[in-house]
């Protein structure tokens, strides 16, 4: 009986020795696996969640004393910090990743750290550095056994030679050593460096003139960033390609590479846009958890007070003292959560706003491109299938143009920044522009527009025209959606004029398929949508009659509708303006224009090569000679020896922008009339201008006609000063 027992006890123990060890291979396996995904996060740019996660897996790493699992956590975390711009943690977290690394003999991990390290050394301007701890990596890996981390050492250290040293010979050799070991590995495989590797074999190869491995390496770039998702690849590729096309005059591709740039650029701001909703709306929930939990804790305290009211009264005292004391903590606590969240939320609305102002500028930019080279395409004499394509590019161009204004002043709702601007402007003009732009819609739903004109209506007239344009967009897009084979009417009528005050009455009246009495007190919130698709019309956001009704109530109208089911709808308001003293530019009166600017000399300041060659194709149409620099640098030494007559000047670029070189330009003395080119909004920019001593501004995408007027103006007004 005796053995028995022992012999019982010692099973048991065996067993729960053996069932501790496999759950601590259990743990110890998540562990890992939550590293591989904090490495994939990084990959796709969401470094906050990656260290969020590396955090985690360091806390147990520490706890059980593994090394090799500390360290690839710190690595994960450097690299993360290094992406973000703060190279003092990047350092402090990569030495501790690599020393880890090599105290648990992990040879190929130390060979990639230590390669990271000397990326963040030449980020700081250390290039003898950076190559002492890219050769030392190299060293490393082609004495180790395990090679696969070395394709990271090998490709930085090439690109230092390809990029600085221009050697493309001794670049190649690297590259390639990185290019085998990027097809034997399949440790690597999935990674972003491989991505790049391609990329930079497809450049280097350009470099040389070698069309056949330039294009073999780019094709395996594009497949490869596709099969992993990785996008900021992928848009580097296409704009790249796009730039080369363009030098070459091969403007047909060169729009079929921006387009495709345009889609991948529009992704990463949709996946950028969801992780700023997220945090917003994680944020919110926690406030709502905290209010609920202190509702939980008063009726707690409640119930406690009636269970002892039987007490004895110097009992009753002391608690209900405590609870008064309790309760001025609490109301003191949570006004200060209350301050804490009202600081939070203010610093969200900061951080949103810079958002869709630096958001507006990026996608207007490669907008600009796309609408005027296809107009410009449009004028010359392509044959009826290109004309097509060109005239369907046209049209998305400017309907995404649409959607993007109308997100950006819903922004603009939300923050309370929505504000009347007074600009002067061609009512009849402006219509025929929009519907113009719209034509490719209207054709393709088999619709026809009749415009029904007050010609009394004063020619030019001041009012926020900008915000006209897009009521007027977003209501004939509307009838358009619901409408086929069918008519969609605009009606101006001039109602009154009082002195200088000019009222319009405006209605834009269809015969589709109508809106419900139900549908009708719903149709202007957001995102509500009374139809689905039907026929040839197509799916909107559900924001565009929401943005016409805070534009009007923003301009004091108001929107009215007379609608009922398969009678189609008639949306109209009424808008006060004011009469202008100048006289509208006719097409005659637009050649003495031109003819006038032939003679001067105007300089085009641009870092967007495609933007160039846009702007200067506009300036050749009108016979203006125009010459063309991509920085601030260079159009200040250029203006030291030489003299124009106008300059146009793009807001936003690198090392000096738009008003750090206009200020440079008159600290020189230099009285050259500028003109701001800029895709941001005009409340953005309107003050900035006028503190550097600009002489106007021109906002992208622009009317031909008034892009010339402003030039021709500006010149003029400066001349007779």
């Amino acid at each position: 009986m005796k053995y028995t027992y022992v012999l019982c006890t010692l099973l048991m123990s065996i067993y729960s020795f053996s069932y501790a060890q496999v759950q601590d291979s259990v743990i110890v396996d998540s562990m890992y696996k939550e590293v591989e995904r904090a490495y994939k996060l990084f990959d796709q740019f969401d470094y906050g969640e990656a260290i969020k996660i590396s955090d985690q897996v360091i806390a147990y790493a520490s706890a059980t004393e593994n090394d090799h699992l500390r360290a690839k956590a710190y690595n994960v975390i450097g690299n993360s910090y290094y992406n973000t711009g703060n190279i003092n943690l990047c350092f402090d977290f990569l030495f501790k990743s690599r020393d880890y690394f090599l105290k648990s003999d992990d040879v190929g991990n130390a060979i990639k750290v230590t390669s990271d390290i000397g990326v963040t050394y030449r980020e700081l301007d250390s290039i003898s550095t950076s190559n002492v701890y890219f050769k030392e990596a190299i060293s490393l890996g082609r004495a180790s056994q395990n090679k696969d981390e070395l394709i990271y050492p090998l490709y930085n250290y090439a690109r230092y030679l390809h990029n600085v040293e221009k050697d493309y010979d001794n670049a190649l050799i690297y590259y390639n050593e990185a290019y085998r070991l990027s097809k034997e590995s399949t440790l690597v495989k999935g990674r972003s460096i491989v991505g790049y590797l391609y990329m930079r074999l497809s450049d280097v190869y350009f470099e040389k003139g070698d069309v056949e491995n330039y294009m073999f390496y780019f094709d395996e770039s594009v497949a490869y960033a596709k099969q992993y998702d990785f996008y900021g690849i992928l848009a580097t590729l296409y704009r790249t390609q796009s730039e080369r096309y363009s030098e070459d005059e091969n403007y047909q591709d060169a729009f079929l590479a921006l387009r495709s740039y345009t889609q991948v650029a529009d992704t990463i701001y949709t996946f950028r846009e969801l992780e700023i909703a997220k945090e917003i709306e994680t944020k919110f929930r926690n406030k709502d958890n905290e209010e609920k939990l202190f509702l939980a804790n008063q009726e707690k305290e409640k119930q406690a007070i009636a269970f002892k009211k039987s007490r004895v009264s110097n009992i009753i005292f002391i608690i209900v003292s405590v609870i008064l004391l309790l309760a001025v903590y609490v109301i003191f606590n949570k006004n200060k959560q209350l301050k804490i969240a009202k600081e939070e939320a203010e610093y969200l609305s900061n951080v949103k706003s810079k958002f869709y102002s630096e958001i507006s500028h990026e996608l207007r930019t490669p907008l600009y491109a796309v609408i005027e080279l296809s107009k410009l395409l449009l004028k010359e004499n392509v044959n009826s299938s290109h004309k097509e394509y060109l005239e369907s590019l046209n049209f998305s161009g400017n309907h995404l143009l649409s959607l993007i204004n109308n997100v950006l002043q819903l922004n603009k709702v939300e923050a309370g920044k929505m504000t009347v601007e007074f600009l002067e402007f061609k009512p009849k003009i402006l219509i025929l522009d929009i519907v113009e732009s719209l034509e490719y819609a209207i054709r393709d739903s088999n619709n026809k527009v009749q415009l029904v004109y007050d010609a009394t209506i004063p020619e030019v007239l001041v009012g926020d025209s900008l915000k006209l344009s897009q009521i007027l967009i977003n209501l004939i897009s509307n009838s358009i959606k619901f409408t086929s084979n069918g008519t969609i009417i605009i009606r101006v009528k001039l109602v009154e004029t009082i002195g200088d005050e000019v009222t319009l009455y405006f209605a834009i009246q269809d015969d589709g398929v109508g809106i419900s009495k139900e549908g009708q007190e719903k149709i202007f919130e957001e995102f509500y949508q009374e139809h689905s698709k039907t026929g040839n019309s197509f799916k909107g956001t559900g924001l565009g009659l929401s943005i016409v009704k805070r534009m009007l109530d923003a301009m004091e109208s108001e929107i009215a509708i007379d609608s009922a089911e398969g009678k189609g709808a008639t949306f109209s308001f009424e808008l006060k303006v004011s009469k202008s003293s100048k006289a509208i530019i006719k097409d005659e009166d637009l050649k003495d224009l031109t003819k006038g600017l032939a003679h001067k000399k105007v300089l085009v300041v641009d870092d967007n090569k495609i933007n160039l060659l846009v702007t200067k194709k506009i300036l050749d149409q009108y016979d203006i000679t125009s010459q063309v620099v991509d920085s601030g640098e260079k159009a200040i030494t250029l203006l030291e020896d030489t003299s124009f007559d106008c300059i146009l000047m793009d807001i936003h670029m690198p090392e000096l922008d738009g008003y750090e070189t206009t200020k440079i330009i008159r600290d020189n003395g230099n009285r050259t009339p500028i003109i701001a080119l800029t895709a941001a909004s005009t409340e953005e920019i309107e003050d900035k201008i006028n503190r550097q001593l600009m002489d106007g501004y021109i906002l992208k995408p622009f009317v031909t006609a008034d892009f010339i007027e402003k030039i021709y103006d500006t010149i003029a007004t400066t001349e007779i000063v």
